[in-house]
């Protein structure tokens, strides 16, 4: 089936609408990576360990993944613009059930329903960026999306860090049902209706997963998001415990984090565009190395911190390198393919936090190292096993 047969290429490029998209971004990955830069404060509120409170990020990665699958193929013949506005209702109650959580059961109920926003939203957005932009907008369009990425970074980590510090961290989740709230309305005045892409069927979900290279690309995906975030989920923990950084300091660390991942979203562009298959290997070898030699540098605070940040501008390159994968190479079957690499993504957080919270808890940060650099030399084994199949079979590069 041609591309043209499954969405209509729109006449103009509806770039209030995207923006309300980059909105919808950011509220939504300010709402999931809070607990990242609160589980000391939160853990000891509830009166559970940093490692149980990780947990409520791994909840987000189990409903997103259940989600993610199924949504589709669900609701395939409703308009996208109702199923946004909808999870951006349901981001505000999440955002409220966790800032009045009385318990621990109570707050990860809040953490599925966001869970289920988190694998919606992020199956559905590449595909109706194409529908809100045209053919030589769309590169730009998702570029202004998944910024959304970056900005959402700097406040859910040093931002969430200091005001929890002044007001509560319950208070900085009521604030994250703020955002949410402007992205409600932005959303409501801007997108214009959006029809269901054809073809969306678990059985065409399946034969997508048939094809190898298709199949080992999803491993690559979960490989390169869990290498990541076993790190970046205990980031704080690791910041405060290991190196001894004060509060305030602390929160500066995190904040020239956020922005080195800004940067390396917005350069990412400039050397995926010409050396695609180079960069992303690259990239996974340098999250590698930077890893082992976090694990035999524990004590040198300055060098451990030049890593980190350059740790954060590496991840810029991720979600901007496998959304051009998608749109490279299956551009008409982007909604499901959407939906697939957002499981991916989620499952590889949800893992990451679980199997990172027992590895910290029993082997400290150093465990957590060795298991990152050697989840990303298994990435990039996979990443260079499906580009060179899908070279093969397509005999274009990609």
């Amino acid at each position: 089936m041609r591309e043209q047969e499954l969405f209509a290429v729109p006449k103009h490029t509806y770039w209030l609408a995207i923006l309300s998209l980059f909105m919808g971004v950011s509220s939504l990955i300010t709402s999931e990576f809070i607990p990242i830069s609160l589980l000391t404060p939160i853990a000891h509120d509830l009166s559970i360990s940093e490692g149980v409170a990780g947990q409520s990020i791994t909840m987000v990665g189990v409903f997103a993944v259940i989600t993610s699958l199924s949504l589709s193929p669900v609701v395939k013949h409703i308009n996208r613009k109702i199923i946004l506005l909808s999870f951006s209702v349901m981001v505000i109650i999440s955002n409220l059930i966790v800032a009045f959580s009385l318990n621990y059961t109570v707050l990860l109920i809040g953490r599925a329903l966001l869970g289920i926003c988190v694998g919606g939203f992020w199956s559905m957005a590449s595909a109706v960026t194409l529908q809100l932009a045209t053919p030589k907008d769309i590169s730009r369009a998702l570029s202004i999306v998944y910024a959304g990425v970056s900005i959402a970074t700097i406040i859910a980590l040093p931002l969430s860090s200091y005001m929890g510090n002044i007001i509560g961290w319950r208070n900085v989740f009521i604030i994250a049902a703020l955002m949410g709230l402007v992205s409600l309305i932005w959303q409501l005045f801007t997108l214009p209706s959006i029809p269901a892409q054809k073809g969306n069927s678990f059985s065409s979900m399946f034969n997508l997963l048939q094809q190898q290279w298709i199949f080992i690309g999803i491993l690559a995906i979960i490989s390169s998001y869990g290498g990541y975030h076993i790190v970046f989920s205990y980031l704080r923990p690791w910041l405060q415990n290991d190196l001894q950084l004060a509060s305030n300091i602390v929160t500066l660390t995190l904040l020239l984090f956020g922005i080195a991942n800004c940067v390396g979203t917005l350069i990412a562009g400039l050397f995926l565009g010409q050396f695609f298959k180079i960069t992303m290997v690259m990239v996974h070898l340098l999250f590698f190395v930077i890893a082992i030699t976090l694990f035999f540098s524990k004590h040198l605070i300055t060098e451990n911190l030049i890593m980190i940040f350059v740790w954060g501008l590496l991840f810029g390159f991720i979600p901007v390198g496998w959304t051009t994968w998608i749109t490279r190479t299956l551009s008409n079957k982007a909604e499901l393919m959407g939906g697939l690499s957002v499981a991916a993504i989620q499952l590889s957080i949800g893992l990451a936090a679980a199997i990172g919270g027992n590895l910290y808890d029993y082997f400290g940060s150093g465990g957590l190292f060795i298991a990152s650099a050697v989840v990303m030399l298994f990435a990039i084994l996979l990443i260079h096993h499906s580009f060179s199949i899908y070279l093969k079979m397509m005999n274009k590069p990609i």
